[in-house]
């Protein structure tokens, strides 16, 4: 089982299984983005799912990210249909679906993209380098070579591929 992080300045935020981390995504995109479709959701759907989020853009997404906790604190839990196979096997999930709402259940995820939003701007104005944020594999050896990856590498990615995080 791959396990999953948010990665931005000099913070790895590990989130958990690939599983729980496409669910979110799943449920951004269902539940959210064909709710709000006048707001450009791209830069959570597109550059945190696939790609990464310099510095230019961590205003835009904090305000994305709000939106969808905002949203997700409207939806209760029981709205999405949680996979029998994943419940109760900590190998496959880390969420506990009995919590009362979608903001609740993935408190962790807007807690840690805030966290790697904020070392990355840090990181940005103490050192003037950039270290985007990133959706990469946390586990050993694949998350150097995550970490590592040349951003355009992401940037080559075509729209119908899947992240190299899903690999």
């Amino acid at each position: 089982m791959r396990n999953i992080a948010f990665y931005g300045g000099n913070a790895i935020c590990e989130l958990g299984p690939v599983s729980d981390v496409v669910l979110f995504f799943d449920c951004v995109e269902i539940l959210v983005v064909s709710a709000r479709p006048d707001l450009d959701w791209s830069v959570l759907t597109d550059k945190l799912y696939r790609r990464y989020i310099d510095v230019d853009f961590l205003p835009v997404a904090r305000a994305r990210m709000s939106d969808v906790k905002a949203a997700f604190a409207d939806i209760q839990s029981s709205a999405v249909e949680w996979n029998e196979a994943m419940l109760g096997n900590p190998s496959k999930t880390i969420l506990n679906p009995t919590l009362g709402t979608l903001a609740d259940v993935y408190a962790r995820y807007f807690e840690f993209f805030e966290h790697c939003a904020a070392s990355s701007s840090s990181f940005h104005e103490t050192w003037g380098y950039q270290v985007p944020i990133r959706t990469i594999v946390s586990d050993m050896p694949a998350m150097i070579v995550a970490s590592d990856r040349p951003l355009a590498e992401h940037d080559a990615l075509l729209p119908d591929e899947k992240p190299f995080w899903l690999r």
